[in-house]
């Protein structure tokens, strides 16, 4: 898959999706808004965000399942 929503990456990393919205609004995660509250996220920008995450939320990326994090980004 080359793009996500928040909401399909919150629920592969369960996560809550304004969890993800978030990052986003912050400008953790690059991601470009679709409407008023959604937002879509390229894979190769998720892989990136996820392998280099701000220090603030850096253990919170580091409990996710690697597995589940492969099966998102490859």
């Amino acid at each position: 898959m080359d793009n996500y929503t928040c909401n399909e990456i919150a629920k592969i990393l369960n996560l809550h999706t304004s969890t993800v919205s978030g990052w986003v609004k912050r400008g953790w995660l690059k991601g470009v808004k679709r409407s008023k509250q959604h937002y879509q996220v390229r894979a190769e920008d998720l892989k990136h965000f996820l392998k280099n995450p701000p220090s603030r939320i850096r253990n919170r990326i580091a409990a996710i399942d690697q597995l589940t994090i492969k099966y998102l980004v490859g």
